[in-house]
């Protein structure tokens, strides 16, 4: 039997379809760890960690927790100083009544970083004050509870002591659930202590572990394997004789359960290793050694282990459920005669289980049944991160105990189920599965017709862009967009200059000149007055407050007086022109990923357009002429450069949506020279001109990206070749832009798809 466990793998793992089929889950999984890591407005970058590491490397806890408490200072500081402006921003008696409130309740805090705030000196480890608050925040938040876990660990032995004698939670009995369950945490806390506690940032390691895809992608390659163990040998009616030896019934099931704990155990350690791998080199690294509750999310930890021991614990456990379902999945593809059912009974397990475990409350006395299912079992985060007692009549049950034994409950009872069935069965053979419905492709003489049948639908080019379109529009529709204090005044300024130029207008405009002119005269007046002594450096600090105030937003307004003196050179509108800015992608560099994953879901979609009949030999039959093969072409052709450029139009409409809810667009005669930094192009031309030339672009970039795969694909004559080669070609360069190689998009078609967000290059 040992002789049969590699070759039961192996016939499995060789095969070009199932390794196929691993490598695009491991693709997927590389493609979202990479995509839910990129930051948002207020979500910092995942260098952020990397850069903290790198500061807090080789000091001491109490070096560190010095160092921690100086950045949540300064952070503190400046985001006072921005609520301060913003609430002078308001230029009403309220707002200054409430700015010099703050000013009294932190004597001297707007002062000192006043200065700090204007050269932005405080972000060291982001590039947005939003993103640096929410950074500094999240480190500091745990390093108090990383600092504070002996504490913890007393409080639990304090809490035992001192509830344990109230009379309501057992008094001196000690026969109720709630005293038991006091003695019991206690118990389990008792052999803890903080001497492996060196407090790490806990990002990259709950990024790790704790991501649901893997369950997911590691659930979908156990279904593959059992499909490809017992249904295969099925379709190719071998067991009527491997069943005819001496032991080739019990040998041969033996082997193969013991190939499928080794897969389990192989694919668990690879996806999982990719994530480590991942998410370490982008954070700064994990220290191994340190304590488990080292990572303040782990804190309530019961257990005595270190970081590497959790994730081996984590990893094997994964590994020991896949298999235990995967054993159950064995059993039903043993009683099926219908290859289908299998996978829709484990679609149905997985289904059932993820309503258990997210519809269930915590809190409720069904809660029991939330964590006791595969979806909850896998959580192991909880498992081994937490701690959780469940009251089974009246005595307090770890859970941890609880799902290690039922995991191998699962395990054991599907070996012993599936063992005897497979001596037993009857069903050598599968046939197919029966819908009660089916409609019939109705013939036609349309080319153009068939040929968008035959790519769409057959080959399944239609799902692929419906699921790149679902990613697309959610990528967009799911971006936030916060203006901040400053953005509101010039939005509000220019909401109220909209249009063409009049008298009012321009009063307006040189009233709030007027009105910067006068503090920057304040400040040289004070100036000169403290350079001749007639005032000290404090005094002066504190006259020149107000103006200071006043002055934050005149970088604001020096955009409008921009827009001002273009109209009144050349003629024109007034536009409120940050929406149109984030849409052209000077504000936010989001045309990099969606093109990225535009130009991913049209290779696959347009990569088997050709080669279907290539590899079927029906292209021989249908392209007997010269003429013929020319109109099966363009035919395809059309409709993949059709099928892209509607792809390509999704995001667009997307971003232009989300983008006006929040920042109005309605000015399209005004011209593009007063949308900064365009005022460098070739041509002054409305913005409408403009807007219709980057759509048109962007579309157009699209299509060359399906035209340049099918070239591909009529020159490989293979999908799989076509995909490696366009993918090589087309989506390498900008991968290493992302990557930080920017001379790289120069050699793909992204200047085409981005070249409004390349504005300054303009």
């Amino acid at each position: 039997m040992a002789r049969l466990i590699p070759f039961e793998l192996s016939k499995i793992w060789r095969k070009r379809s199932f390794a196929l089929s691993v490598c695009v889950l491991l693709s997927l999984h590389l493609f979202l760890m990479w995509y839910h890591s990129l930051p948002d407005e207020w979500t910092p970058p995942l260098v952020a960690y990397k850069e903290l590491q790198a500061e807090l490397s080789g000091k001491s806890e109490e070096e560190k927790g010095k160092r921690i408490a100086k950045y949540k200072e300064t952070i503190d500081g400046v985001c006072l100083v921005q609520d301060i402006l913003a609430m002078q921003s308001f230029e009403n008696e309220m707002g200054n009544a409430l700015a010099e409130q703050e000013m009294r309740d932190n004597p001297g805090v707007f002062e000192r970083y006043y200065g700090l705030y204007e050269s932005g000196g405080y972000l060291k480890f982001t590039d947005s004050i939003e993103q640096e608050r929410a950074f500094v925040d999240e480190i500091y938040e745990e390093w108090q509870k990383v600092a504070g876990y002996g504490e913890y660990l007393r409080l639990v032995q304090e809490n035992k002591n001192t509830l344990g004698a109230v009379s309501i939670f057992g008094g001196q009995t000690g026969d109720t659930y709630s005293s038991r369950n006091l003695e019991k945490s206690a118990a389990d806390y008792e052999r803890l202590s903080d001497r492996q506690i060196r407090f790490v940032p806990s990002k990259g390691l709950t990024l790790a572990m704790e991501s649901v895809w893997i369950d997911l992608f590691l659930f979908l390659g156990t279904m593959l394997f059992v499909g490809s163990l017992i249904t295969e040998e099925k379709e190719k009616r071998l067991f009527f004789i491997t069943r005819s030896t001496k032991y080739g019934m019990v040998h041969s099931m033996a082997s193969k359960l013991a190939a499928l704990l080794i897969h389990c155990v192989l694919l668990t350690v690879l996806f999982y290793l990719a994530s480590l791998v991942f998410f370490g080199q982008s954070t700064g690294g994990f220290d191994l050694t340190a304590g488990l509750q080292s990572a303040a999310v782990y804190m309530e930890s019961s257990l005595s282990v270190s970081i590497l021991g959790y994730l081996v614990l984590s990893v094997l456990t994964k590994a020991f459920l896949l298999f235990g379902i995967g054993a159950w999945l064995t059993v039903f593809c043993i009683l099926f005669r219908i290859a289908a059912l299998p996978f829709l009974v484990g679609a149905g397990i997985a289904g059932g289980s993820a309503l258990l475990y997210y519809l269930i409350p915590s809190g409720s006395v069904f809660a029991i049944f939330q964590y006791m299912n595969p979806v909850g079992l896998m959580k192991t985060e909880n498992l081994y991160g937490g701690y959780l007692n469940f009251n089974l009549f009246g005595y307090p049950v770890s859970r941890l105990h609880l799902s290690l034994l039922l995991i191998l409950l699962i395990g054991a009872a599907g070996v012993g189920v599936s063992l005897p069935l497979f001596c037993r069965m009857k069903n050598f053979e599968l046939r197919k599965l029966q819908l009660p419905f089916f409609v019939p492709f109705c013939p036609h003489t349309n080319i153009l017709r068939h040929e968008a049948y035959k790519i769409l639908v057959t080959n399944r080019a239609g799902f692929l862009l419906l699921l790149f379109a679902a990613l697309l529009a959610y990528r967009s529709l799911d971006r936030t967009y916060a203006p901040s204090t400053f953005e509101q005044y010039y939005g509000d300024l220019m909401t109220e200059l909209e249009g063409g130029i009049t008298e009012e207008k321009e009063k307006l405009i040189l009233s709030e000149q007027a009105r910067y002119e006068e503090a920057f005269r304040q400040i040289e007046r004070i100036d000169a007055m403290a350079a001749a002594g007639d005032l000290s450096d404090d005094a002066a600090d504190s006259l020149k407050a107000q103006a200071n105030l006043t002055l934050a937003f005149y970088p604001s307004f020096c955009r409008v007086r921009q827009q001002y003196e273009h109209i009144k050179a050349y003629g024109g509108n007034f536009i409120y022109d940050t929406g149109y800015r984030y849409l052209f992608g000077i504000l936010e560099d989001a045309f990099p990923v969606d093109f990225l994953i535009l130009s991913v879901g049209i290779i696959l979609a347009a990569s088997g357009a050709a080669p279907m009949e290539y590899q079927s030999g029906s292209l021989f039959l249908l392209c007997a002429t010269k003429a013929g093969r020319q109109k099966i072409l363009f035919r395809k052709v059309f409709v993949c450069g059709i099928a892209a450029a509607m792809l390509a139009l999704i995001p667009v409409l997307c971003r232009a949506y989300r983008i006006s809810s929040v920042y109005p667009m309605r000015v399209f005669g005004a011209d593009i020279w007063n949308v900064y930094p365009i005022t460098g192009f070739f041509a002054s031309v409305p913005l409408g001109w403009f807007l219709l030339a980057f759509v048109l672009a962007q579309l157009l970039a699209a299509v060359l990206t399906a035209l340049s795969t099918m070239a591909l694909s009529v020159w490989r004559k293979d999908q799989a070749q076509t995909i490696f080669f366009a993918l090589l070609i087309l989506v390498v360069p900008m991968v290493l832009n992302l990557l930080g190689f920017e001379i790289a998009k120069w050699f793909s078609l992204y200047p085409l798809y981005g070249w409004t967000g390349m504005a300054p290059a303009l």
